[in-house]
């Protein structure tokens, strides 16, 4: 997946539109106050977001129902009166509701023209690390574990197989799951065990979720990470060149794992050059899980890939080690934004992918 360009002509003139809605409106209206007055039931939205949008950074286009959002709030004067707020459909007038119907199209229509490619042009922005704008197939692949760490439902003997019950890793599995399909609707995903990936999966764009399944792949994906399983060594650790290893450890308090570390990979599939290879891995599953929650949590995706994208090199292969809180056994999302939480970061930009 190239890293996203310039905006084209058709984002931008939705960023400018969105942000003259702003400064147009009846009160002054400063992207904080404009973040609260969109907030709904699918979350915050936070200054950051809108400055993203309004400039048409890395290509960053507001979701569709952000934009029917801008709609309600700026369809009527009477939406500023007293502090900003969305009015319900039903407080609409007829006039107004004409208006919304109005703005929400000439929105949703430049946010389609930015998005609308040819069909031979695989080179489309892409709109989240999740996003794999070629339109090809897709490979998830978790660790199979062993027999006598498998649940009973992972025999094919048993009346109650689950196919994917042997699995590692299920939690993160399921979120990028749900990410990957959600920004790639049209392309074919595919779950598998690491052990029994093929050919066609490996030329797919790969993503390894979990240490241990990504140790066949290291002899030919370049990065500094030890290729042993780090919950096997409790540590994920860093070969230096000329120096001593660097060795990263989870933390435990009274017995309680209270913060994990996992890292986040990406690169050219060496097996497909056109086609991109993703690691998420950690010490234990909340490490792996964390990892994977960076580009999903809708809480703090944005935020990390607005540190992301800009602090590698164009087309690189790289790696982010992080630290993952843990409370009550759950992983918290890391924000990268934070020096504290980058344990260590690497780029090889001699990797570049095909553009």
């Amino acid at each position: 997946m190239a890293t996203p360009s310039e905006p084209t002509s058709p984002a931008l003139t939705l960023a400018r539109r969105i942000r003259d809605l702003r400064k147009d409106a009846p009160t002054q209206l400063t992207q904080g106050d404009l973040g609260e007055a969109l907030s709904d039931a699918s979350g915050t939205l936070s200054p950051a977001s809108i400055s993203m949008w309004e400039t048409g950074a890395a290509g960053r286009l507001p979701p569709v129902h952000r934009l029917e959002a801008y709609a309600r709030l700026f369809c009527t004067p009477r939406s500023f009166e007293g502090k900003a707020r969305m009015l319900a459909l039903n407080e609409l007038t007829a006039d107004e509701h004409e208006r919304y119907v109005e703005l929400r199209q000439e929105l949703v229509d430049l946010r389609d023209q930015a998005t609308r490619r040819d069909s031979a042009d695989t080179t489309a922005d892409a709109q989240s690390m999740w996003h794999f704008p070629d339109g090809s197939r897709i490979t998830l692949a978790c660790h199979r574990l062993p027999p006598d760490r498998s649940p009973p439902s992972a025999d094919p003997a048993s009346l109650d197989y689950l196919r994917f019950s042997g699995l590692a890793d299920l939690d993160s599995l399921i979120e990028i799951y749900g990410a990957v399909k959600a920004y790639n609707p049209r392309s074919r995903v595919v779950i598998t065990a690491a052990q029994d990936l093929t050919r066609r999966d490996i030329s797919n764009h790969l993503v390894l979720i979990g240490g241990a399944a990504w140790n066949k792949f290291t002899r030919i994906f370049p990065m500094p990470i030890e290729a042993s399983d780090p919950g096997e060594r409790s540590a994920i650790v860093i070969k230096v060149p000329g120096s001593d290893d660097l060795e990263f450890r989870y933390t435990l308090a009274e017995g309680e794992l209270i913060e994990d570390v996992g890292f986040f990979a990406r690169g050219k599939n060496p097996s497909a050059p056109e086609r991109t290879l993703t690691i998420c891995g950690g010490i234990t599953t909340r490490g792996v899980l964390g990892a994977a929650l960076c580009f999903i949590d809708h809480e703090m995706r944005e935020n990390n890939e607005k540190y992301l994208w800009p602090r590698f090199p164009a087309h690189s292969t790289y790696c982010i080690v992080m630290r993952v809180p843990v409370v009550n056994t759950y992983p918290l999302t890391p924000d990268l934004s934070k020096p504290e939480n980058r344990l260590f970061e690497w780029y090889d930009a001699g990797t570049a992918l095909d553009s």
